[in-house]
């Protein structure tokens, strides 16, 4: 397996656990002076896998097509069933390194901007993009008392770094 396949394999693996040692309230609940519940990131962080297994398939990610599937922000079985299937595809499936294009608009005033990237640029992208709500979902989970485990919403390169500083 690519090594940023086997980083994202990892990375969802991290969350089918955490998911599986919250209860349900904890991952509909809404904290205070929070904008989002635990189900509503591991939902957009789902969306963002989603829309990467489509995408490449057909040569073209557009990371604002998500469904915004709101069963994913309040089952948390389901998505715990989502990630273990996106996680399995990373040891299932074969990748070609050829280009893909990109659409995000963070502007729907203007036009949606069609950028090049690849493969290995999206891999990463999944990869930081999941830790940065992982960051987050850490801090919602320990707002309710709960705990996470050792380097949950840290970055790959942080945790290597910590070793090294030590």
């Amino acid at each position: 397996m690519n090594p940023l396949s086997a980083e994202n394999h990892q990375i969802l693996e991290q969350g089918i656990h955490l998911l599986k040692s919250i209860s349900n309230e904890s991952y509909t609940q809404r904290q205070q002076n929070m904008d989002a519940s635990i189900g509503e990131h591991f939902r957009h962080i789902l969306e963002h896998y989603e829309l990467f297994w489509e995408g490449i398939k057909v040569g073209h990610i557009d990371y604002d097509n998500r469904k915004r599937n709101p069963e994913l922000e309040v089952n948390r079985l389901f998505a715990i069933e989502s990630m273990m299937g996106y996680a399995s595809k990373f040891n299932e499936e074969t990748f070609y390194l050829e280009p893909l294009t990109i659409s995000q608009n963070y502007n729907p005033k203007k036009p949606v901007p069609i950028v090049t990237s690849n493969l290995t640029r999206e891999l990463m992208f999944l990869v930081s993009h999941t830790v940065h709500h992982y960051a987050i979902i850490s801090i919602l989970v320990k707002l309710d008392g709960g705990v996470v485990p050792n380097g949950f919403g840290f970055s790959p390169a942080t945790l290597y770094a910590k070793v090294i500083d030590r």
